[in-house]
C-alpha cells in the first residue's frame, strides 16, 4: 500500500539529504576558494588575511574576534578565517560585503597616498563597509574628515593596489 504523497515525498528527501551533505562537506575541511583581484593583507608568517581576525565578526555587537582554524575559506593566496559556522556561511555567500575596503590596509594612510597595513583593532562601519586604520590617530582623522578621507582613498587606491601586487 502506498500512502498518500510518499512518491513526490521521496525525492524531496533525496534533494534535502543531497543539499545537506554539500553544505556538510563544504564547511568540514573541504576549502573553499574565491578569485579576486585584490591582494588583501595577510599576516606573513600564517598567512591569515587581516591577522585572522572574523570580518563577519565587526558587525556584531561584541566586534572583531580571531577566528578559528575550523571555520576558513582561501580566496587567492590568502586564508580567511571565522569565529563560528554562521560567519563562516555569511562571508561564502557575500564575501564582497565582508572584505575591508582598501584590502585592509589603513584608510587614512591610502587617503595620503600610503599603504600600511590596517590594525584589525581600529575599525569603524561606514555606509555598511568595513574601515581599518593603522593607528588610532589615523582613525580621528579620518574621522574628521571622513567623506573627503573616503573619496581622497579611492582616488589614490587604484596606483596603491597596483604597487602592492607587484611581485617583489
Amino acid at each position: 500500500m502506498t500512502l498518500p504523497g510518499y512518491k513526490v515525498f521521496t525525492p524531496l528527501i533525496f534533494v534535502s539529504f543531497y543539499v545537506l551533505a554539500l553544505l556538510t562537506a563544504s564547511s568540514s575541511g573541504v576549502s573553499q576558494s574565491f578569485q579576486t583581484q585584490e591582494k588583501f593583507w595577510a599576516d606573513p608568517a600564517t598567512g591569515f588575511a587581516i591577522g585572522g581576525y572574523d570580518v563577519v565578526s565587526y558587525w556584531s555587537n561584541m566586534g572583531p574576534v580571531l577566528g578559528k582554524d575550523a571555520y576558513e575559506v582561501q580566496m587567492e593566496k590568502t586564508t580567511w578565517r571565522f569565529s563560528n559556522q554562521g560567519n563562516y556561511e555569511e562571508f561564502v555567500k557575500y564575501a564582497g560585503v565582508y572584505t575591508p575596503q582598501f584590502s585592509g590596509y589603513g584608510a587614512y594612510a591610502v587617503s595620503q597616498g600610503k599603504a600600511p597595513r590596517g590594525n584589525p583593532r581600529i575599525w569603524a562601519i561606514v555606509d555598511n563597509k568595513l574601515y581599518l586604520f593603522f593607528s588610532i590617530e589615523g582613525k580621528i582623522k579620518w574621522q574628521e574628515t571622513r567623506e573627503n578621507s573616503i573619496r581622497k582613498a579611492k582616488e589614490q587606491w587604484p596606483a596603491l593596489r597596483r604597487q602592492i601586487a607587484r611581485p617583489n
